[in-house]
């Protein structure tokens, strides 16, 4: 007789072949436009930003060398980096889902994208708070390594939450379709078995 397949068994073992396409490819596809975008704001406000501290460097009087216009452009890129990360933890997680594993993997890929977006959130907030004020002369000394420090911490935050939404796709059962069809009672002549269609 073969062994027993429980729900709690089924879930625990790999999708089936068209389940994994299909997830795999939904979160390939949400990963793209946050990619695009994402990374669209990050050049954009990069560049605005050289700008702005580049006649900073200059004399705290020039036109561009505005403090509320700087700060607006790090939070713009940070955005930006954090819908990036987003996009690549998405993705890391499509890729799983292409791959036959079972629910531990998923499990592992979850608490590694939630102590990621932990990380992230803290560093972030840590750095909102460090906010270099106040236009001296060292002004852009301070502000470039925070406007990178919050671009890495953002992008962790985002890599994180990206992560762990898809592990949380992964996690998902098989809809009950997909069970009857994967799983099904075999009357054989040694007792009641279960035949497998891939």
């Amino acid at each position: 007789m073969s062994p027993k397949r429980s729900p709690a068994n089924l879930s625990a073992s790999p999708l089936p072949a068209r389940a994994r396409v299909r997830r795999s490819a939904a979160l390939l596809a949400l990963s793209l436009p946050l990619l695009a975008t994402g990374s669209a704001l990050v050049v954009l406000r990069t560049r605005s930003f050289d700008r702005q501290v580049g006649s900073c460097a200059i004399g705290p009087t020039q036109p561009l060398c505005s403090e509320p216009a700087i700060v607006a452009h790090a939070h713009y890129a940070a955005a930006g980096a954090g819908l990036v990360g987003a996009g690549l933890g998405l993705v890391a997680a499509g890729v799983t889902a292409a791959v036959p594993v079972t629910r531990r993997v998923w499990l592992a890929e979850a608490i590694v994208g939630g102590a990621t977006l932990i990380l992230g959130a803290v560093w972030l907030t840590a750095e909102s708070a460090a906010y270099p004020r106040g236009l001296g002369e060292d002004y852009v000394a301070r502000v470039e390594p925070w406007f990178a420090r919050r671009a890495v911490a953002a992008s962790l935050l985002g890599a994180g939450l990206g992560l762990t939404l898809g592990a949380g796709v992964g996690l998902l059962p098989p809809s009950r379709a997909a069970r009857r069809s994967t799983w099904r009672p075999t009357l054989i002549p040694l007792g009641l078995g279960v035949t497998g269609r891939f």
